[in-house]
């Protein structure tokens, strides 16, 4: 039986024997890719893993359909059966466009898969299956004794399905903002499979024609299942490179949570500590309080200028606690609702005159409406102590920008370990020295301080970033050395 098969294989026109043998090893190897990318996806589990290993399988259904239809047209001679399995071969490739643009989309902006792919592959399907149908059978009625015009359709209709999501994938490359590498891979698999069914074009249209040599058929063999095995490749090493992207992705959010808590354990120990140490402190000073009030009732009139002294430090430390307080946050507080663009606008007048002539500053307030609630005062003192410290940073001729708007916070906000909702944001801006690295890591941490000894205490930001946690907000920190420093403050809307 298997010299009856070889002899009837050898008395085939050349076409044939191309057609017949290239579909065999087309099917092979696309069958085998396909079991390949199911495997990768059921590991791995990836949204575009998904989408590319349902490509695969309807390739694979369609390559055992295209050996069928093969068979059927060379060996037993029924090209009207070969034509209808040809049909159905292009309906499948049709099927699984859409499911290619899917998964495309998800890698180039983060998107949920779509929920009504079933439908769009079922309408591509049927319409490149009617578009088939008629122009094969049409053709094969019209003109029954010219071959080449029918299989010439039916591989320029194939083309054009394979081209569709090689030509999507270029255009995702194009404008993706992520993943490109993933998408370039996906165009050169797409790439691949439309370049060996240009091939079928090509010898599509030596139907009827004297034979080819044997190094031509054995050329057109390698060349089809070439086409293949780097469509299967590219398209593996896609759904790997996707992997190892969501992967660095994870590690990346893992090393900011971990770099976040880290911060927040150390400005929680730090609270602590300042707590204690303001706690004793009061004790000390209550006891110098009561001393310099004992001494002034009995004290000559030539002392009464160094107890006078005396009370202007204790009230300095008394100043210095209260700051510590706050950053501890077990600083009492009396919250009430007010206005937080007429409080900035109150005290404008105050800013300029902080930053002196020689020092830009401009404040703006967009937030009109909304409301705080919190001590006013400590509000104020967030946005001095902010301006303060970025008027220390400028040169003469710098500028400094407020700012007072409104934004949203959507859930699971990145860098922002805030809950979801309305946010006043306040932003100070300025072009000055900006910091380092180093030196921003630890910009609250309190008595910290790069000016001048005399010139600072080291807890303007400390006690900055100890209001906001109280209020439930949070401050965030971006400079850049030599260019300048911005904070921006966020307080949830009352």
């Amino acid at each position: 039986m298997a010299l009856t098969i070889a002899s009837g294989f050898d008395a085939l026109p050349s076409f044939d024997r191309i057609n017949l043998g290239s579909t065999l090893l087309q099917g092979a190897v696309i069958i085998a890719f396909a079991a390949a990318q199911v495997g990768t996806a059921r590991h791995f589990d990836r949204p575009a893993m998904r989408r590319m290993a349902t490509v695969w399988c309807l390739y694979a259904v369609a390559a055992f359909v295209n050996i069928f239809s093969s068979w059927a047209g060379a060996v037993w001679n029924d090209r009207m059966l070969a034509r209808a399995a040809t049909t159905l071969i292009v309906a499948l490739l049709g099927a699984a466009v859409p499911v290619a643009r899917d998964a495309m989309r998800v890698l180039a902006s983060s998107d949920q898969p779509g929920e009504r792919l079933r439908d769009e592959s079922s309408r591509w399907a049927l319409s490149v299956l009617v578009l088939h149908a008629v122009g094969v059978f049409g053709s094969a009625m019209l003109w029954p004794d010219l071959r080449v015009i029918t299989v010439t359709w039916s591989r320029l209709l194939h083309l054009l399905v394979l081209c569709a999501p090689m030509w999507m994938a270029w255009q995702a490359w194009r404008t993706a903002a992520q993943n490109r590498a993933v998408l370039g891979l996906m165009a050169g698999s797409f790439a691949g499979l439309a370049v060996r069914q240009l091939l079928a074009v090509v010898l599509g249209l030596r139907v009827g024609l004297p034979d080819l040599p044997f190094s031509m058929v054995v050329a057109s063999l390698l060349i089809d299942v070439l086409g293949v095995m780097v469509a299967g490749v590219c398209s593996l090493l896609a759904s790997t490179a996707e992997e190892v992207t969501l992967v660095n992705a994870q590690a990346q959010e893992i090393a900011r949570a971990q770099a976040q808590l880290a911060a927040a354990q150390r400005m929680e120990s730090l609270g602590r500590m300042a707590a204690g140490v303001a706690h004793d402190m009061n004790n000390v000073l209550q006891v110098v309080a009561f001393a310099v009030e004992t001494f002034r009732a009995e004290a000559r009139a030539a002392d009464l200028e160094d107890l006078e002294r005396a009370d202007a430090a204790m009230q300095h430390g008394r100043s210095l606690t209260k700051q510590l307080m706050t950053f501890a946050r077990v600083q009492p507080e009396a919250p009430t609702r007010f206005d937080p663009a007429e409080r900035l606008r109150a005290i404008t007048a105050l800013l300029k005159a902080m930053t002196g002539p020689i020092i830009d500053i401009s404040v703006s307030a967009t937030a009109d409406g909304a409301t705080l609630r919190m001590e006013p005062a400590q509000f104020e003192q967030i946005v001095i102590n902010l301006v303060a410290n970025a008027r220390d940073a400028v040169t003469a001729g710098g500028h400094i920008r407020v700012q007072l708007d409104m934004v949203a916070i959507a859930r699971n906000a990145p860098s922002m370990s805030l809950e979801p909702g309305d946010y006043v944001r306040l932003l100070v801006e300025d072009n000055g020295t900006g910091m380092p690295p180093e030196v921003s890591a630890h910009i609250f941490e309190p008595f910290f301080t790069t000016k001048e000894p005399g010139r600072g205490t080291g807890l303007g930001l400390a006690t900055v970033h100890g209001i906001t946690r109280q209020a439930a907000g949070a401050v965030r920190l971006d400079s850049v050395q030599g260019r300048g420093t911005s904070f921006e403050v966020l307080l949830p809307a009352a």
